[in-house]
């Protein structure tokens, strides 16, 4: 007997999504890629508290956690929304998850339809985004400007599917140095896209998972959780990012009435309960110095960054300058394609994302986003300017 599994393949297996083949590559310099900060993760911490949990909780992993996780870490994960976000919300609707990741595919599994349409940011983060294509969603990528979302745009976008017989299912947006672009949404917009959801009973999924990643600049703006007094918000955060991606660990935050189809998908697969409880333990006494550390780490990081990026690209280019998280977003001039440059960049030993990844109509061929958190600051120095002599070679530059 001869197995023919492309006859048994799954009919209903969701659409490959087109991605260049060599953000896939090993190279030196990761820029590709929104990794944990090596350089400031506290093993020897992690390793302790980690050893006094299983010592003392240990025999709690016989049993299957909780569905939506672990108790303590919910409780803690209520407070730093209530403290940092200005958000009160319960316990009970909290839910851990495999990650930020993890937590949107709850979402997109409870809400999401082949061929609903979803209102997101002109660009969008790739994993998120081809989580709502692989379910058969139609993508309107709403425009955006300095301050973030443009909420007239929104509105002209839900009124344009009205007009055709329809309307969004979800507005979804990562509110909190954007991937890829690295903008916060500003205390207005969020204030604007909470009515503008209010009145057309379109909710939005907002996405911070990059919080915890504020550099220098003003202060963040309230969630818009915490400011949505009617249900019409969900939330996703993750610690992933923050202490390990390896850890996978997220969660998400949704109002009481939206509660029944979570219910029935069972808030997706679990997280690992240990995860859970080292995490909850390692950061109820080590959060604020953590953050701290990786805070300095980062801020050399991207500095060196923004130092490499002025001395060696051109006049013709420009970039981003973000307060936090882990990314800037660069422009080439019109008609450049780091697409299909991308693989001269790997030959060179440097990743980095082709604009087009982050919409679902593969435009914006010349822009990229860079990531500062895995490398060094002098390999970053280093990768710049390789990338540069690339793009150089491409004639990326030619005035």
């Amino acid at each position: 007997m001869i197995y023919n599994y492309e006859q048994l393949t799954a009919k209903s297996l969701p659409p490959d999504i087109n991605m260049p083949l060599g953000l896939a590559a090993d190279v030196k310099y990761v820029f590709s890629v929104t990794y944990t900060d090596p350089d400031a993760m506290e093993l020897d911490g992690l390793a302790k508290v980690t050893s006094d949990v299983v010592l003392r909780e240990g025999k709690n992993l016989a049993a299957y956690p909780p569905v939506q996780g672990d108790l303590g870490l919910r409780e803690f994960i209520a407070q730093e929304l209530e403290n940092k976000r200005g958000a009160k919300v319960s316990v009970d609707n909290i839910f851990l998850s495999s990650g930020a990741g993890g937590a949107c595919q709850v979402f997109v599994d409870a809400y999401i339809d082949d061929g609903d349409y979803v209102l997101m940011d002109q660009f969008c983060y790739h994993g998120s985004l081809n989580m709502f294509l692989k379910k058969g969603a139609q993508i309107i990528h709403s425009e955006m400007d300095d301050f973030g979302l443009i909420p007239e745009k929104v509105e002209e976008n839900i009124q344009m599917l009205i007009s055709q017989g329809t309307k969004p299912k979800m507005i979804y947006t990562i509110s909190v140095f954007h991937n890829p672009t690295g903008i916060t949404l500003s205390y207005e917009r969020r204030k604007q896209l909470i009515e503008i959801s209010k009145k057309y009973g379109v909710p939005i999924l907002e996405n911070e998972s990059y919080a915890d990643f504020r550099i220098d600049g003003p202060d963040l703006p309230q969630s818009m959780i915490g400011m949505d007094q009617d249900g019409g918000v969900m939330h996703i955060s993750a610690f992933t990012k923050l202490m390990g991606c390896g850890l996978r660990l997220g969660f998400g935050v949704f109002p009481e009435q939206a509660r029944p189809p979570l219910d029935v998908i069972k808030y997706g697969v679990s997280p690992s309960h240990l995860t859970s409880m080292v995490v909850h333990e390692y950061l109820k006494s080590h959060k604020t110095e953590y953050v701290s550390n990786v805070e300095k780490s980062l801020q050399a990081k991207r500095d060196a960054m923004l130092q490499s990026l002025g001395e060696y690209f051109p006049p013709s280019c420009t970039w981003s300058e973000p307060n936090g998280g882990m990314m800037i977003w660069v422009n080439l001039p019109e008609g450049t394609d780091t697409w299909n440059a991308l693989d001269r960049a790997v030959e060179r030993g440097v990743k980095y994302n082709p604009g087009p990844i982050f919409r679902s109509d593969r435009e914006g061929r010349n822009q990229l986003r860079l990531t500062f958190s895995h490398n060094s600051p002098e390999e970053i120095k280093e990768g710049i300017a390789i990338l540069a002599d690339v793009f150089e070679k491409e004639g990326f530059f030619n005035e």
